[in-house]
């Protein structure tokens, strides 16, 4: 179970958010005097004629940036003052809020589910890579390495006791899972806390496994080609080689059969 988190663990959400609200009253305070000069432009237009135009042009240019910035602002409060609320809940993974612009300079927010359907933990692993955008040859590389390490059992332990969980962390890679784990409010005995770590360590600290797997056709043989991949460089077992192809069949028969193009 995750940790219960006190005020000290999430007050740099709330420090941002009134930071985030000062910012906001005072565009607002800036927006209100353009209106001010904006309206007297106004009462002495009849004076001066094409120049006012001009400048009451620019004041309403001025304001409607400012009207998108205050908005802007607004938006981001509202993610910090989700995110702050959340931590306060201990609720830290299930949902990610990203934040965009758009062609008219206006902040927008995606929500990204961090999905973990399913009634076993290999149901769970599926439904987590897919939300994190692999495809299912790639998913089905990945699931194949896991079976033959682990089983899928969370608390497995190997090696005479020095590697751990679904992928067998071996040692420093081990730490490094209950590491990441705490420092993110997660069970590291979980398939929840093992199935984020994977993704982090593999876009972190094994990039041209990532990027095989970002690319892989997804097709049996995609499947094929991400669980070689993925045993001869990253779980690396011994006699890696001829793993990688017992590992790569079963992904391309085996789970292909269950998961191919599900998605």
């Amino acid at each position: 179970m995750a940790e219960e988190y006190e005020a000290s663990d999430y007050g740099i959400f709330t420090d941002a958010i009134g930071t985030t609200k000062k910012m906001n009253e005072e565009l607002s305070s800036i927006n209100d005097s353009i209106n001010e000069v904006s309206n007297s432009l106004n009462d002495e237009s009849v004076f001066m004629g094409p120049a006012a135009d001009e400048a009451q042009n620019g004041f309403n240019s001025v304001k409607s940036r400012i009207e998108t910035l205050v908005g802007n602002y607004n938006t981001i409060a509202t993610v910090l003052d989700d995110t702050a609320t959340n931590y306060d809940a201990g609720d830290t993974s299930s949902k990610m809020k990203v934040l965009s612009i758009d062609a008219n300079g206006v902040m927008q927010i995606t929500e990204t589910a961090v999905a973990f359907s399913g009634s076993n933990n290999e149901e769970k692993l599926y439904s987590f890579l897919s939300s994190q955008g692999f495809n299912d040859a790639a998913i089905c590389g990945i699931l194949a390495n896991i079976q033959h390490e682990s089983g899928f059992d969370t608390t497995a332990l190997g090696d005479n006791g020095t590697s751990y969980g679904i992928c067998q962390w071996h040692n420093s890679r081990w730490d490094n899972l209950k590491s990441y784990c705490s420092e993110n409010g997660l069970d590291p005995d979980s398939i929840e806390g093992q199935a984020q770590f994977l993704v982090y360590e593999l876009q972190n600290s094994y990039p041209g496994v990532y990027e095989t797997l970002q690319n892989v056709p997804n097709t049996a043989d995609g499947a094929y080609e991400a669980s070689y991949k993925w045993t001869v460089d990253f779980e690396v077992p011994d006699d890696r080689y001829n793993r990688g192809d017992q590992r790569g069949n079963t992904a391309k028969t085996t789970y292909w059969d269950k998961y191919g193009n599900k998605s």
